[in-house]
């Protein structure tokens, strides 16, 4: 990949701005603009379609183990949302125990098996899922373990554009060389009654890690049918659904400075059969260049994808376009599918104004406030993101999409900042997290670290 063009030394504050905005500083942020001193954490989520409420999400941070909120359906007799006679249908419930070494729940491998299934992709597309398998909306608390996260859902209003209810049971063992973690994921209809049909079964899921940074790590990831099942349910079919039937996977991490690589082998019905992935990120620092290749075997991928990210000569993201082998399966050569955004623009500031497509289109654009914190993305000349702030602290933030029956979708977050031990967060498993347990907006670039962190296996 050729340089499109040299950028300022300064390193643009947008990424930084946006993972901790909430960090220092006074100011309000909660629902009666009270002085505080901890970061944003959402107060209350309005959900609305082409302009009206159709629901909320109102935060509880009550005691210092447990984080709840309710999901509210209608304004009830007085007209207004967030009064006493609002009508409620479920909520999110977050419960903690003190840790020494917290970790987040491992990624759901029913949920990534289903972006290998034609169906099962399908789904995840229907229900705007990712397939990396995170599922978990929860917040991190300082020195806390998560070990139980539920959400009932009743009606059409299910928060966090899922469309039913789960729970998840999550204990973490110590063990020799690494530790231990299972995860009891229970997915719940309309009525609050277990699923018992594709394409979500209910599992338990065990994960056991072992290694270190030297010699690399080691994830044995094996899954089982919840024991809640009756005897008159297809268990079968609901596993198939979800991957072809893999039910245990070894996966190994071998991180590096200048590659990292996951080599990960699934395994079918009484290992029947195997199918290997790999994903390995490769840095070529006389480039600037942060590979990001996928493959696999049995069968081999018809047509492998590679990201590549460029970097400046000061790390400031500079393009970020992804390849698709053609017909010869080899990369960067003449019959590759290029698509995304070869050239980033910045302003004389350094700030991030555009990021522009192979056609030299505007894809996505940004604008900011007098202190250098981004305000507004737009997305091909539709705004899909506001920030707001108050008191150098982020006050609201709005998340808006398109569909062609509804609107516009807008998840409207009003934060608080006087909840200590919860870090910045969106109740939305679309939104990644940094190493902190952070909210990382998907459409602002990422450094080169952050990226092959997100790109961990766990």
């Amino acid at each position: 990949m050729q340089k499109k063009r040299s950028t300022k030394s300064l390193f643009s504050p947008l990424v930084f701005m946006l993972l901790a905005t909430g960090c220092g500083g006074g100011g309000g942020g909660n629902n009666s603009d009270a002085l505080g001193s901890y970061e944003p954490v959402p107060a209350t989520v309005e959900y609305r379609e082409g302009g009206v409420i159709k629901g909320m999400q109102i935060f509880d941070y009550g005691t210092n183990s447990t984080v709840r909120s309710r999901f509210v359906v209608d304004s009830g007799n007085d007209g207004q949302w967030n009064t006493a006679d609002d009508v409620r249908k479920g909520g999110l419930t977050c419960k903690y125990q003190q840790s020494d070494n917290p970790l987040p729940p491992a990624l759901l491998s029913v949920v990534q098996n289903m972006g290998t299934n034609g169906d099962g992709s399908f789904a995840l597309q229907q229900l705007d899922l990712e397939s990396d398998g995170r599922i978990s909306i929860c917040p991190t608390l300082s020195g806390k373990q998560l070990v139980k996260e539920e959400v009932l859902c009743e009606d059409n209003f299910c928060p966090a554009r899922y469309q039913f209810g789960y729970s998840i049971t999550i204990e973490q063992k110590e063990q020799e060389g690494g530790w231990s973690q299972t995860q009891h994921t229970i997915f719940y209809d309309g009525n609050g009654l277990m699923i018992t049909a594709p394409p979500f079964p209910s599992h338990i899921q065990t994960t056991n890690l072992s290694g270190d940074t030297e010699s690399g790590f080691e994830f044995l990831v094996t899954v089982e049918p919840s024991p809640e099942y009756s005897e008159d349910a297809s268990l079968a079919q609901a596993f198939l659904y979800a991957g072809n039937g893999y039910q245990e996977k070894v996966v190994q991490w071998l991180p590096g400075e200048l590659e990292s690589r996951v080599v990960m082998d699934r395994y079918g019905e009484n290992e029947s059969y195997v199918d290997t992935r790999y994903r390995t990120m490769t840095w070529l620092p006389e480039k600037g260049e942060l590979q990001d290749s996928q493959d696999s075997q049995n069968p081999p991928a018809l047509y492998p994808l590679m990201r590549v990210y460029e970097f400046d000569e000061n790390g400031k993201p500079a393009s970020q376009v992804a390849l698709m082998a053609g017909e010869d399966n080899i990369w960067f050569t003449a019959d590759d599918v290029v698509y995304g955004f070869p050239e980033f623009i910045y302003d004389e500031d350094g700030f991030l104004k555009e990021m522009k497509t192979i056609e030299g289109n505007a894809a996505r654009s940004f604008d900011y406030d007098d202190n250098g914190r981004v305000t507004d993305i737009n997305v091909f000349g539709e705004k899909r993101r506001e920030y707001r702030y108050q008191n150098a602290k982020l006050r609201t933030l709005n998340l808006m999409s398109f569909d062609a029956e509804k609107g516009i979708i807008e998840q409207r977050v009003t934060f608080r900042d006087d909840v200590p031990g919860v870090v910045t967060f969106i109740p939305d498993q679309r939104f990644a997290r940094d190493e902190s347990g952070r909210l990382v907006d998907p459409l602002v670039p990422q450094d080169k670290e952050q990226i092959k962190l997100l790109g961990r296996p766990f």
